[in-house]
């Protein structure tokens, strides 16, 4: 997720833009894809008779790019007409959350679900491959940005009655998904529990800027919502200062 690349590999031996592409893509399809699948999705517009040397290219550069960052294995291989990376020589951000998320869906114990989700929701750092125009990844972008968000939502609920704690899960969302007015809504109510007046318009005036750059509004329950919470707020009786202490010498009447 976010910017794709190799992670403490040589920045010296960056794999060119095609290699980074496939090692995207393979991982997108969760480590395999046949190599008909591949050059119809990364090279569409290659010549027959030169697209699958071109791709043997980008793997071999993938490959050596790997070993260089890994040491010696086999990362890469080529079996059956099918390119299978070798997930237990990769740690892959996408993999470990879709992990994360499988385990919450069958976990048994609130525990295990909510340790599931914070992993799932620790790993989404951005779009998958953000800042990248390949031609094929726009429905997994979007597939994968709403798994996340389901992630957050999920663990915001799931650590009901504990605002403070929800509140930054809600925030790193939101920050993720800035337009998503659920996440709002959430964040509001979370701030209410706490009696963040100020927090509540803040979030209110968020949305309406974040909206407006799309020539859109704030549905009106979200708008009611902030009022309500607002008012309730202001409603609330605030606790007064504490009695003076009385002196040792002072009698009462």
């Amino acid at each position: 997720m976010g910017t794709p690349r190799v992670v403490d590999g040589d920045p010296q031996r960056t794999p060119r833009a095609k290699s980074l592409e496939l090692l995207v893509y393979l991982a997108v399809h969760d480590g395999a894809a046949s190599t008909e699948a591949i050059l119809d999705d990364l090279l569409p517009d290659a010549p027959t008779s030169k697209a699958a040397s071109r791709l043997y290219t980008y793997v071999s550069g993938l490959r050596a790019v790997l070993r260089d960052t890994g040491g010696p294995g086999s990362y890469v291989t080529h079996p059956d007409h099918r390119y299978l990376l070798h997930r237990d020589a990769l740690d892959v951000d996408l993999w470990r959350m879709r992990a994360a998320i499988r385990e919450a869906g069958q976990a048994t114990d609130a525990q295990t679900r909510t340790a599931a989700l914070r992993r799932a929701v620790d790993a989404y750092t951005g779009p998958l491959a953000q800042g990248c125009d390949y031609e094929w990844v726009e429905s997994y972008r979007e597939a994968i940005r709403q798994d996340a968000l389901d992630a957050h939502l999920a663990l915001a609920d799931a650590l009901a009655g504990e605002p403070a704690q929800q509140i930054a899960v809600l925030d790193a969302a939101i920050a993720h998904h800035p337009r998503h007015e659920a996440l709002y809504q959430s964040a509001m109510r979370a701030h209410a529990a706490l009696g963040h007046l100020d927090a509540i318009r803040a979030l209110r005036r968020q949305l309406t800027h974040a909206l407006a750059d799309i020539d859109a509004e704030p549905d009106d329950d979200t708008l009611a919502l902030a009022d309500r919470l607002v008012a309730q707020i202001q409603r609330t009786p605030r606790p007064g200062p504490p009695p003076t202490p009385r002196a040792d010498n002072e009698t009462s009447a």
